[in-house]
């Protein structure tokens, strides 16, 4: 216990220097508007994590170490209204589901890479349509990465998305194209070549039926797996425990036809404080979250936001039940802290 208690002290120290600095500052009595700036530029997403995390599998402890990640995505813009543009994501985590690197405190040796994960054209000639090229992320849609893809996975190709659902009844219809693979190399630039190649597409649509429910569902072809996925998302605030459920599921036509869900329900307690919780069933190795693997788990968690910008999030998954090989973790907690430099730089006026 008192060697988890250091290494969380230790993990948050960094983090509430940030958040001390912040919170010393005031915003700016006039907001400073970069218009130069921003005729040209725009931040999109600038974050940085440290997380304490801890595997054990039947074999025993597989992972206690300290991490780190950092990620930021911008947009140059080629005209004023950004119809025409290039986007760029850097990220830290060496293989297709990781956004992590070690700190050496644990197991792991240091890693110190940082990599341009994505880097892809983006044209919207008019206003429902949307078109994206080079090294681009998978759409979940409503999924989340328990049973879609890793939030930190990438792959090589195009996609159109269509935006207009008074005209489509959809709130989106996306098509996409492209290559999936090179599980090591999230260096994007290294896997240009792979423009001309494809081993994957999907066919997706979304729809916000009202303010209580939302869905989604595709149909995806990768590296010769048929799969289909669906999701809905219902609010429920009159059931009191749960003021969210969101149920979402997979089914692996062929080969190998498989079946898996995530069912997961959210509570805020208050304008700080969220909680979550649920139920996965994974029956396949695919490239979804990483602390979702094959088997029955249940997890419980919370976000709490110290301030606007700081925030921690506790997780602990349990595995149920026999697991598919020893080696799989049964057990996995982590502690999350992380800082939103973006939302600072919005609130005190900055960018």
């Amino acid at each position: 216990m008192k060697i988890l208690v250091c290494t969380v002290i230790s993990l948050l120290a960094p983090l509430w220097f940030c958040v001390g600095m912040g919170a010393a500052q005031s915003p700016s009595p006039t907001p400073v508007v970069h218009e130069k700036i921003k005729r040209w530029f725009d931040l999109e997403a600038l974050a940085v994590a440290t997380r304490y995390r801890y595997l054990e599998s039947n074999a025993g402890t597989s992972a206690s170490a300290q991490q780190y990640q950092v990620f930021a995505r911008g947009r140059f813009k080629f005209d004023s209204k950004g119809k025409y543009s290039v986007v760029g994501a850097i990220a830290t985590g060496n293989n297709i589901g990781g956004g992590w690197n070690n700190t050496g405190w644990g197991t792991g040796d240091v890693q110190a890479d940082f990599y341009v994960k994505q880097l892809y054209f983006e044209a919207k000639p008019i206003k429902p349509l949307a078109i994206q090229f080079g090294g681009i992320a998978p759409n979940n849609g409503e999924n989340t990465e328990i049973t879609g893809y890793d939030n930190d996975a990438y792959l090589m190709g195009e996609r159109i998305s269509v935006r207009d659902p008074k005209g489509f009844y959809f709130d989106e219809i996306s098509a996409t194209n492209g290559f999936v693979g090179d599980l090591t190399r999230p260096n994007v630039f290294r896997r240009f070549k792979r423009l001309d190649e494809s081993n994957y597409h999907q066919f997706l649509v979304r729809k916000t039926i009202n303010k209580r429910v939302s869905f989604s569902a595709d149909y995806t072809f990768d590296s010769g797996t048929d799969m289909l996925r669906q999701a809905v998302k219902v609010n429920v605030p009159e059931l009191k425990v749960v003021d969210g459920i969101r149920f979402e599921n997979y089914e692996r036509l062929d080969p190998r036809p498989g079946y898996g869900f995530g069912l997961t329900g959210e509570k805020k307690v208050n304008p700080k404080f969220n909680l979550i919780g649920g139920v996965t069933k994974i029956s396949h190795a695919i490239l979804n979250g990483d602390r979702y693997p094959r088997g029955t788990r249940v997890f419980f968690g919370g976000t709490y936001k110290i301030t606007r910008e700081f925030s921690i999030n506790p997780i602990i998954i349990q595995g149920v039940g026999p697991l598919a090989a020893p080696s799989i973790p049964r057990t996995r907690f982590e502690i999350v802290a992380a800082y939103n430099f973006l939302e600072a730089l919005h609130h005190y006026h900055i960018f």
